[in-house]
């Protein structure tokens, strides 16, 4: 076990020096010293952590046998080769190698990785005797490949790049291992939207057991242990001038790449600046892509230089990873507050009372059930940019139209107020105003609704009718709002959902006739061994569309008389206000129905169009609304079974 050697001491295979360090007993004499033994690495850390590291990594053990099978069967831990994530291997082939034997380490390479990045993951790999299983972009191996197929990224949409180079592998990779338990290495520590991140995820199924670490942490990991990371940690960029982030990753810039031989943390202050010292100096902190990932200044976040020239802070493969019958984002929103005492604090610290009108009560109970996961609130201005203009949130999920608040006077409300929010005489929530302006709405109405002409119904109603201001913020639910209709919520709904079975949801805002329910068999029989969710929208529609409660008592008649026929049906009821947008609130069904559960969703023709009100025309194709859903089926995990038509052909076919 243990070799001499003039530097040192052997242990398999690392040259070590023994240290003392000497330290008196408590009262006793100055000539009474006791030592004590350690073992320094050829990095000069020691093996022992502090007592603080030592007291994590024990919650760490903790927290994997509380959450993991001893076997790690259907476990994935998706490694991008950070420190972090390597600490982690570490970990578990230390404290159980079991569970890593059995656990999937899933890598993708976007092939557009640093080269340090694939030379620290053979290390890694060997070091700790775990193969990752990697995944590329669909059929292709080089850059070159990718670049005949999807272009120079320079060019791409960023969520195209993000979807085609991560996401789209990462679902594939999770498909094949057959993915029961996620495992991440974000950390608390590393950005703002991290800050209260759970180790456990009940929801998602996801388990974060680095969240506690510190970046000092992991450091001190690996300096202690020899973990093997990045060798980009090792370059210094010094500059006479600060560079603007967002052009750090342009060739030829001013500044002069040293090589310190060792991770920059471990380095004087002189030796990290040279001789004569630099204005500023930069390092690698993290690594993603080549063309999104920047150094930074030694103080500032690992996560400062990712995703440089995007809005988006996060990568892709936690925002917009999904499985069929997955709520969207990744975990069902609840804003109810389950505290009476904090809601009750909730309503009285709100400044001003703002009574809705039912569309608004529609949009809060979806907000506040996670219908519109994964919106916490109504949309500040930032997501509402992102949405209206790109149909996706700032950090690239899909959503199919804006959700906002919208007020004709905000006169005496500033940012950071408190507004009480009340439906039919009773407090519904209280929104934390963070977002207050004047939204341009014919920009608005020709980006959501394809036209910014007022013979649209809808968009006559956006502009005429609906208040002038917009409010955004995170909403807190005092009580969920109540109609005139029996409600479902997403959780309750997916209660009462087998499991292991395709659900197929069904949604229509008009009262319910017999080649609708023909369709319905229809589409049941061809998802085998399905559930069919009949689930129509049953708040404001347009002008001259037949009331809510009289479409719902279509429903309940013909659920009455055919519940026994067929037991595979489940009925909901969705307080929603149409938007009539066609295409695009195809999209925004689909998402509703995806948190409510559903795996696959029916579009018929014409779903969500409309006619102008003077002259009949239809806005939108047929199949306009059905194009747009298969597009981007893939993306949400929702099968798109669609259908042109249903007609009744006679006594001897039927429909």
């Amino acid at each position: 076990f243990f070799s001499s050697s003039p530097q040192g001491t052997m242990i398999r295979g690392q040259t070590l020096r023994i240290v003392q360090l000497v330290a008196r007993a408590p009262g006793a004499a100055a000539g009474a010293p006791r030592s004590r033994l350690f073992l320094q690495g050829r990095h000069g850390g020691f093996s022992t952590l502090s007592a603080g590291l030592q007291g994590k990594v024990d919650a760490f053990k903790r927290d994997i046998e509380k959450h993991l099978p001893a076997n790690g069967k259907d476990v994935v831990f998706a490694t991008a080769w950070l420190a972090t994530d390597n600490v982690f291997v570490a970990l578990m082939r230390e404290h159980f190698p079991e569970v890593l034997n059995g656990m999937n380490l899933v890598a993708i390479d976007t092939l557009h990785l640093f080269p340090e990045t694939l030379v620290c993951a053979k290390e890694v790999q060997e070091k700790y005797g775990k193969p990752a299983l990697w995944k590329m972009p669909q059929d292709v191996s080089t850059r070159e490949e990718f670049e005949l197929k999807w272009g120079d990224v320079e060019d791409m949409d960023s969520a195209d790049f993000d979807y085609v180079s991560k996401v789209e592998p990462f679902q594939r990779a999770l498909a094949e291992c057959n993915k029961d338990i996620l495992i991440t290495g974000r950390r608390m520590d590393q950005a703002a939207q991290r800050i209260t991140l759970d180790v456990w995820e009940d929801g998602k199924r996801t388990l974060n057991p680095m969240a506690d670490f510190s970046w000092s942490d992991i450091i001190a990991y690996v300096d202690a242990k020899g973990v093997p990371i990045n060798r980009g940690h090792n370059y210094a960029f010094r500059c006479s001038a600060p560079i603007e982030a967002t052009k750090r990753h342009l060739p030829d810039l001013p500044w002069t790449k040293v090589d310190l031989g060792k991770p920059f943390w471990k380095v004087t202050e002189a030796e990290l600046k040279g001789s004569p010292p630099a204005t500023i100096t930069y390092v690698f902190k993290s690594f993603g892509d080549t063309h999104t990932t920047v150094p930074v200044e030694p103080h500032e976040s690992e996560r400062a230089g990712r995703f440089v020239r995007q809005a988006k802070t996060e990568c892709g493969i936690h925002t917009r990873t999904t499985s069929a019958g997955a709520p969207h984002g990744g975990g069902l929103v609840d804003l109810i507050v389950k505290d009476a005492a904090e809601a009750k604090s909730l309503v009285s610290s709100a400044v001003k009372t703002i009574e809705l009108n039912e569309r608004q009560a529609c949009d809060v109970f979806c907000l506040v059930n996670g219908a519109f996961s994964p919106l916490q609130g109504f949309m500040d201005e930032t997501a509402y940019d992102a949405v209206v203009k790109g149909m996706r949130l700032p950090e690239k999920q899909l959503f199919g139209l804006p959700v906002t608040l919208d007020l004709a006077d905000v006169s005496g409300i500033k940012t950071g107020d408190k507004l009480l929010l009340r439906w039919a005489g009773e407090d519904v929530a209280v929104l934390e105003a963070s977002s207050i302006w004047k939204p341009n709405k014919v920009v608005e109405a020709k980006e959501c609704y394809g036209t910014s002409s007022l013979e649209h119904p809808t968009v006559h109603s956006l502009i005429a009718e609906q208040g002038a201001y917009y409010v955004g913020g995170k909403l807190h639910g005092i009580k969920s709002p109540a109609f005139k209709y029996p409600t479902q919520t997403p959780a309750e709904v997916r209660a009462n959902l087998p499991s292991g079975k395709d659900v197929v949801a069904f949604q229509n805002r008009n009262p319910i006739h017999r080649a609708h329910f023909e369709l319905l068999k229809c589409a049941q029989r061809d998802v085998d061994n399905s559930i069919l969710l009949v689930h129509p929208t049953c708040g404001p529609t347009q002008p001259g569309d037949i009331d809510g409660l009289v479409r719902i008592d279509t429903y309940e008649a013909l659920r009455k008389e055919t519940e026994q026929e067929f037991p595979m049906f489940r009925w909901a009821y969705l307080p929603y206000s149409m938007k009539m947008a066609g295409p695009r609130e195809a999209i925004q069904h689909m998402i509703i129905r995806k948190n409510f559960g559903a795996t696959h969703f029916i579009i018929g023709r014409d779903m969500a169009g409309t006619k102008s009100t003077i002259t009949g025309d239809d806005f939108y194709g047929a199949y306009d609304a059905q194009e747009t859903g298969k597009k981007f089926s893939g993306e949400l995990g929702m099968t798109v079974t669609h259908y042109e038509n249903m007609v009744y052909v006679g006594p001897e076919e039927g429909y």
